[in-house]
């Protein structure tokens, strides 16, 4: 076998041998035999392939490097290469431009959202003096187990409801630590009751379930369920509570009683805009014993609403690129306009939100208008050069401020009439019924028909309670002062000309925007159009 393969090898390799020697005597058949054939070999093997192989053969072929260099070099040299480079910097511009509208724009959703009403701060700004009380009144009933009664009161928008929940959040790993007796908290909002009497089924769902039966006598449920023996101290919370207004105001006058007796298991919170409700219309619960504590919420300052305002843009700024959304004097504007009116911070957040929608839009319309429709009008921009886009939002100006400022609080004298009090919207609001009302009688607008009117009206209502004769007269000398109203000269005091200064509409728009007032206002004029309509017929 060895010799075998020896031998088969020898023969191969003597073969491939004599087919790469030439032979002795002669030549050999791959081999040319004249400078002809040299020549047509030579121009056959001119391929590209066979210069690439001989260049790198040599060490002549350029490097990858170096050849992208050049091709660089000339690109950039060339005209055509020229358009695209610089169309290619646009495009890159134009979406770092897109990235930056997108940031901006979800900068200003948020500083939107930070200014509605319905969103709930991270913190409270100030109210130091207001939370000291009312935490002192919950660790005095509340966690040392007796009953008590406490009635906050102050303007709309001084954040009496806001300031009572935190304070409620706050107490709650103390309520949880008690172990004498037990904690239940139950917040209603009056409003949502459709009659005062109402309210007593509305504490025993509370408190006890939903699918907890209502028995026939539900005062004494009630009553057995705050005053009964148990551990519960059961914390109840009335927002609104003037909506529990009757002509007895027995309905208040039972809650309140029942939240003074000594053995009782009520600690009772109400809430409300009147400063002097318990005062005026429960003066029987000084006589009982029964009064409440008293804590007024005064409208916000001017610099209680700027600190305010700046405390919700400090929340956009964890970022130190966040640009400022707000000028410093468009913040001191719009709060020595809302503390000069109201106070009502409400009216502050709405004017904020609304400035930096107005900021928004004007914004866009610059953009849009300074945005070319294609891209190859951007060549009068390559000349001069094309800044890169930065993170820039629109400010919040002084003069964005003013137009909100118009639309929020209207004209001069609807702003007079919202400092009247709620009697001398009443009074003006049955001047405008007895205006739209028809009648032949000469003195439908004299003194002694108004205040005729006047008593029929506040009668027809469960809420309002009519004044005397003599504080009438007081209230229509006010108005007159003011100049809201005018009286003419006659010989008797029943007899004088009474009339409206302004128009009605602004006199409606006011009382419309009280719920006590809407409903009351409504019903009158539906009852002036009703006479009217039968006097047209009848015609």
């Amino acid at each position: 076998m060895l010799l075998s393969k020896r031998n088969r090898n020898d023969n191969t390799s003597g073969r491939q041998t004599k087919r790469h020697s030439p032979s002795p005597g002669g030549t050999d058949e791959n081999q040319p035999t004249s400078s002809n054939e040299n020549d047509e070999n030579a121009s056959a093997f001119k391929t590209p392939e066979n210069q690439r192989i001989k260049s790198f053969q040599q060490g002549s072929l350029t490097p990858v490097r170096s050849l992208a260099k050049s091709l660089e070099a000339a690109a950039v040299t060339s005209p055509g290469s020229a358009k695209k480079s610089t169309s290619t910097k646009l495009m890159d511009k134009s979406v770092l431009a897109k990235q930056s509208d997108t940031s901006v724009d979800n900068l200003l959703q948020d500083a939107k959202a930070l200014f509605r009403r319905t969103a709930v701060p991270t913190r409270l700004v100030g109210r130091s003096q207001e939370k000291e009380v009312i935490i002192e009144f919950l660790e005095k009933h509340v966690l040392k187990n007796t009953s008590g009664c406490l009635y906050i009161s102050g303007s709309p928008g001084t954040g009496k409801s806001a300031m009572l929940r935190e304070i409620m959040a706050d107490m709650e790993p103390k309520y949880e630590d008690i172990t004498t007796h037990t904690v239940k908290v139950c917040s209603i909002n009056c409003m949502s009751i459709k009659e005062p009497k109402a309210i007593y089924s509305k504490l025993v769902s509370e408190l006890k379930g939903p699918r907890t039966p209502v028995e026939s006598d539900v005062i004494k449920q009630a009553e057995k369920l705050l005053n009964g023996k148990t551990k519960a101290m059961h914390v109840v919370i009335l927002d609104e509570i003037d909506h529990l207004l009757t002509k007895e105001q027995d309905v208040l006058y039972k809650i309140f009683e029942w939240a003074s007796i000594p053995t009782s298991r009520l600690v009772l919170i109400g809430i409300a805009n009147a400063l002097d409700l318990t005062d005026r219309l429960l003066p029987r619960l000084r006589a009982k014993n029964c009064e409440p504590q008293l804590v007024n919420f005064n409208p916000y300052k001017v610099e209680e609403i700027s600190a305010i305002i700046k405390d919700r843009l400090s929340s956009l700024g964890k970022d130190k690129e966040t640009p400022v959304i707000m000028q410093p004097q468009a913040i001191e504007l719009c709060a020595r306009k809302v503390a000069a009116a109201t106070g009502d911070l409400r009216k502050a957040l709405d004017v904020c939100r609304q400035a930096i929608e107005m900021a928004e839009i004007e914004a866009k319309k610059k953009s849009m208008a300074n945005k070319p429709a294609a891209l190859g009008e951007h060549k009068s921009n390559q000349q001069t050069g094309i800044s890169t886009p930065t993170n820039t939002a629109p400010k919040v100006t002084i003069a964005h401020v003013v137009k909100v400022m118009n639309v929020v609080f209207g004209s001069p004298t609807v702003q007079k009439i919202r400092q009247c009090n709620l009697q001398q919207k009443v009074a003006l609001g049955v001047l405008v019924v007895m205006r739209s009302t028809p009648s032949k009688q000469k003195d439908q607008m004299s003194l002694g028909r108004f205040q005729e009117q006047y008593s029929a009206l506040c009668s027809a209502s469960d809420f309002i309670t009519p004044v005397s004769r003599t504080e009438l007269n007081d209230l229509v000398s006010m108005l007159e002062t003011s100049g809201l109203l005018t009286l003419a000269k006659a010989k008797e005091e029943r007899q004088r000309k009474i009339n409206l200064s302004v128009q009605d509409a602004e006199v409606l728009q006011v009382i419309r925007e009280i719920a006590v007032l809407q409903s009351w206002i409504d019903d009158a004029l539906k009852k002036a159009e009703g006479k009217k309509l039968l006097k047209n017929n009848t015609k």
